[in-house]
């Protein structure tokens, strides 16, 4: 009996047909079997090593399979699959195109200008949300053009120039007069057209050019100033960030209201000496928030009574303006505070001591976003990614420090990532990787299935499997004879 194994590798290894019935019964269903053949058509659109005459034939499919349309919104595409799709008569599929966020800008480009005006709308959207830089012309022509969608995405592109973007403001379109009303336009406008938005009979106009005009008066800065404010929400940004007077400072620092004590410690402009009396505070958000001031000693942070809650914080401000001063950076390393450590991990570029430092660091998120930074150990980055089992463990692979001969050592691990990442031993030998492609793990298996020293006599078997067709399919040392032989097996035509 001849299996589609046997068959495949007769395609693979261009062995000539003979006419024995149970080879011809094989044929006959590989050839039968259609969800197969849409994996293969799947994976060999977005198979980068894929050659010119492979993607000319996948791409004459219309419609393409419907997997293929989620691959293309997600996948790398090599230039030959980018050219084709962006047009492809399927408008569908060039939608789906405009999603992809590998998709070059002259490509994205191209589909500003589609036929279909869902295409070019969500081209347009695409291009203003990833700041793609359009040519000039084409930027005017979008701004321009006949479809209110379109003018309306076409607000946002960077380069458009200033005159088109200000003539949008008297656009027929209320939607569109609505979008280009901002605190950028507004004082920009010429006196009639503010006028005409702020008459305008559109209520999302009139309420747009009412965002655009205001324009905040100094946070007060004295008590008399202060209790005069009747916006709770300029009163609470005043307490954070206002330079208040001594005697504000003093009326927030004993406020009834906890959150303005909060602010009242988090504000520079507040001395050290007066935030540092709320050490005791009942509140252990206050606390928590005197803990990071930038101003005191470690002696008089560790005096604070302060807990750090669950959740991830932002870098503090000051952290952020000394990443370029190593010094500063060995002091906030050494730091109790845990906060303050972590965000020293963020910085570009570190000390060797402090990254040995941080990757010992007693706090297990010190160490793991040390792990987002390029300079991150190897160990370190092995060790993160065994254990964390947060849902981006898999791109600490990516880290530059991550790949590297010995890792194969680990393809007998019990942990299952350990033996993921032995495949990223760059000197992982093809028996390595055929018998990981039969790991107990579908990840393993997968990953395996996508490496290209994986064994063609292996490759071969998993194209013809019920697990991993699309992933073989994709895998970029796919012989180019097999990957016509799939299309002839499916009735592609050549």
């Amino acid at each position: 009996m001849v299996d589609k194994d046997d068959q495949l590798t007769r395609v693979a290894f261009g062995v000539a047909e003979a006419t024995d019935e149970a080879r011809d019964q094989a044929l006959r269903e590989l050839e039968a079997d259609s969800a197969l053949h849409a994996k293969w058509i799947s994976g060999l659109a977005t198979n980068r090593s894929a050659p010119e005459d492979v993607l000319r034939r996948v791409f004459t499919l219309d419609p393409l399979p419907d997997g293929v349309l989620h691959w293309l919104r997600h996948c790398y595409l090599a230039p030959v699959a980018v050219k084709a799709a962006v047009t492809h008569p399927d408008p569908l599929l060039r939608k789906s195109v405009t999603e992809n966020s590998f998709l070059p800008p002259d490509a994205l480009a191209l589909l500003t200008e589609d036929p279909d005006p869902g295409v070019r709308w969500r081209a347009v959207m695409m291009a203003s949300e990833r700041n793609v830089t359009l040519p000039t012309e084409l930027a005017v022509r979008l701004a321009t053009g006949p479809d209110a969608r379109v003018r309306y995405a076409a607000i946002g592109l960077p380069g458009l120039p200033d005159e088109t973007r200000l003539s949008l403001a008297e656009d027929p379109d209320p939607r569109v007069r609505a979008g280009a009303l901002d605190s950028w336009s507004w004082p920009r406008l010429r006196p009639e057209v503010r006028a005409a938005a702020e008459a305008d009979p559109e209520p999302r106009v009139r309420k747009a050019a009412e965002r655009a005009a205001r324009i905040d008066a100094p946070l007060p800065t004295t008590v008399a100033d202060f209790l005069a404010e009747p916006d709770a929400r300029r009163r609470r940004d005043a307490a954070y960030e206002a330079p208040v007077d001594a005697a504000l400072a003093a009326h927030l620092a004993t406020h009834e209201d906890s959150s303005l004590r909060r602010g009242a410690v988090s504000n520079a402009h507040v001395p050290a000496a007066l935030a540092l009396t709320l050490t005791a505070d009942p509140d252990p958000s206050v606390r928590f928030a005197l803990s990071l001031r930038a101003d005191i000693t470690e002696k008089q942070r560790a005096s604070i009574g302060y807990t750090v809650p669950e959740g991830r914080y932002g870098v503090p401000a000051w952290v952020e303006e000394r990443f370029g001063d190593p010094d500063a950076l060995r002091e906030i390393a050494a730091s109790s505070h845990v906060l303050l450590r972590r965000g020293v991990t963020c910085a570009p570029e570190l000390p060797a001591d402090v990254i040995e430092r941080l990757a010992a660091d007693e706090d297990y998120f010190v160490r793991l976003m040390l792990c987002e930074n390029d300079h991150a150990p190897h160990e370190l980055l092995v060790e993160m990614y065994a254990d964390w089992k947060g849902l981006s463990w898999g791109m600490l692979a990516r880290r530059r420090n991550f790949a590297r001969p010995g890792l194969a050592r680990l393809s007998s691990d019990p942990n299952h990532r350990l033996r993921l990442a032995a495949l990223a031993d760059p000197q992982a030998t093809p028996e390595l990787v055929e018998r990981l492609s039969y790991d107990p793990h579908e990840i393993v298996r997968g990953q395996a299935a996508a490496d290209p020293r994986l064994p063609l006599a292996r490759l071969v078997g998993l194209l013809g499997s019920n697990h991993m067709p699309y992933t073989a399919a994709r895998n970029s040392a796919l012989p180019t004879p097999l990957m016509h032989g799939l299309l002839d097996i499916a009735g592609v035509k050549r």
